[in-house]
């Protein structure tokens, strides 16, 4: 019988089960074992195995420093092992520097296909887009994860699929995974109370007309009814102007600065309050909701838009006012007179304008924006200059909400 006949007869005899009596974490024990019970000396299996004495010992010992996949392989099939069982025991044996190795490298490719490095360093979260340490402290910390793989452990999110992803929706699961995590640490205490919300919802739109404080006052009252409402900023390649979440039973909504207009922060609110009370179940289903974005949940859009407009500036009235609209008096008195700001008026404007084909009067009417920073400067505490999440919660427990 030459070798390949022996070796061929020898591979018939093993068996997965037949390797050793009891536990073993050692590839050299289960290797010895089956030398003994069949009989073949070191330098038969070295043949068998068409391996060198110095390469099968550095893999038994674990003293290579680098393996050839396909010798492990033929040890593999050698020792009966299956190929979970055999990298498993391999790694047990491994150096310790080259488990180390290996799970460096394993961390850097799951950032790579976690996150978006290139656009988080654009928004200014990342300072580095090389340094995978300094990347991987920045995102734990952020998080107040154990370990970078924590970041998506936790199924909270069922929308997003484990497929591989476009940069746009890594940079929109981080931005949904931030604003979790900020609800979720924020915890507001307060019941939440539909007919309260109802009832709240038709007292706001006056504070419209403060610029410096209107926003924050309707926030407040907001969380004091168990709505809790936070600012996040827009980031690289993402189109998200507002967002909804359901957790623990109670509505939070997230407004952005898609466009930095003053007015588009009070329709997105607007419009997200209208999705708190008739798509409540659904969004409570499905955890969130993004305006903005393709709408993943077939939620009806177009009603919260038409909601948030009638609620601001109706159809019949804006036909009106848009007759003047070059007459900044008349506009500041039928502002002031319907209890909305100003810009709001020119903002419809120009998007109904848009919208009819009729041109684009933007640049015409900049003028006469308000700012925006000013409305956002209490609860425009930009998450992504912070450190950590809990220290932005902090902040609007202790200057916000007043906890």
């Amino acid at each position: 019988m030459d070798e390949n006949q022996f070796l061929n007869e020898f591979y018939k005899m093993l068996s997965p089960v037949d390797l050793w009596e009891g536990e073993t974490n050692s590839i050299k024990e289960i290797f010895d074992a089956r030398l003994t019970r069949h009989g073949i000396t070191i330098n038969q299996a070295e043949k068998m195995l068409n391996m060198q004495k110095r390469t099968l010992e550095g893999i038994l010992d674990g003293s290579a420093k680098r393996v050839d996949v396909i010798n492990l392989l033929k040890l593999g099939q050698f020792l009966g092992l299956q190929m979970d069982a055999l990298l498993k025991l391999f790694l047990n044996d491994m150096p310790q520097e080259m488990v180390g190795e290996l799970e460096d490298a394993k961390k850097k490719s799951y950032i790579l296909s976690t996150f978006d490095i290139k656009s988080l360093a654009k928004s200014g979260f990342l300072t580095t887009k090389t340094d995978f340490d300094q990347i991987e402290k920045r995102i734990v910390t952020y998080f107040g994860l154990k370990s970078i793989f924590q970041y998506s452990n936790k199924q909270i999110i069922p929308a997003f699929s484990k497929t591989k992803k476009s940069e746009s929706s890594l940079m929109r699961e981080f931005w949904v995974r931030s604003a979790y995590a900020h609800f979720d640490c924020l915890k507001n205490p307060n019941l939440y109370d539909k007919m309260k919300l109802v009832d709240l919802i038709a007292k706001i739109k006056p504070y419209s007309m403060n610029v410096t404080t209107g926003l924050r006052t309707v926030t407040q009252a907001l969380y004091n009814i168990g709505v809790s409402v936070i600012y996040q900023p827009h980031l690289q390649t993402t189109q998200v102007r507002g967002a909804t979440f359901i957790i623990n039973g109670k509505p939070c909504i997230v407004l952005t600065d898609l466009n930095k207009r003053y007015a588009t922060i009070w329709f997105a609110l607007l419009h997200e309050l209208h999705h708190v009370i008739f798509d409540f179940d659904e969004i409570e289903r499905n955890v969130f909701h993004l305006t903005g974005e393709a709408d993943l949940f077939l939620l009806q859009e177009d009603k919260a838009d038409e909601f948030a407009r009638d609620y601001f500036l109706p159809a019949e009235r804006s036909r009106f006012i848009y007759k003047y609209i070059d007459s900044p008096l008349v506009v500041a008195n039928f502002a002031r007179e319907h209890q909305i700001h100003p810009s709001m008026i020119y903002n419809f404007y120009c998007w109904d304008m848009d919208a009819t084909g009729k041109g684009s009067f933007w640049a015409k009417y900049k003028h006469t924006e308000a700012d925006v920073k000013l409305a956002l400067k209490d609860i425009n505490i930009d998450p992504f200059d912070k450190e950590r999440v809990e220290d932005t919660v902090n902040y609007l427990k202790e200057n916000i909400f007043n906890i």
